[in-house]
């Protein structure tokens, strides 16, 4: 899943990073995801996090990233744009 997060009232490249650590952080732990910030790091206003989740059914995948968007969203600390899913099966 590709978050892509507004970030609002933010004015330099370090409260950036500290809202994006914040997330990933909290994601990692929360949910047992691979997270990082894979676009827009010179961006002040916009933030866009990669989150990877590993199984063997597809239910659950789609489950875990959908907690996940959501639990995003309840932390109010960035509004959520966008959220591309996409499923893989190997």
């Amino acid at each position: 899943m590709e978050l892509q997060l507004a970030l609002y009232d933010n004015e330099s490249l370090k409260a950036k990073r500290s809202v994006v650590k914040r997330v990933i952080h909290r994601c990692r732990h929360t949910f047992n995801v691979a997270a990082a910030e894979v676009e827009d790091q010179d961006s002040t206003d916009r933030a866009t996090i990669g989150v990877v989740a590993i199984g063997n059914d597809r239910r659950f995948v789609t489950s875990t990233l959908d907690k996940v968007e959501d639990f995003v969203e309840r932390l109010a600390i960035a509004e959520i744009l966008e959220a591309p899913k996409l499923i893989e099966t190997y």
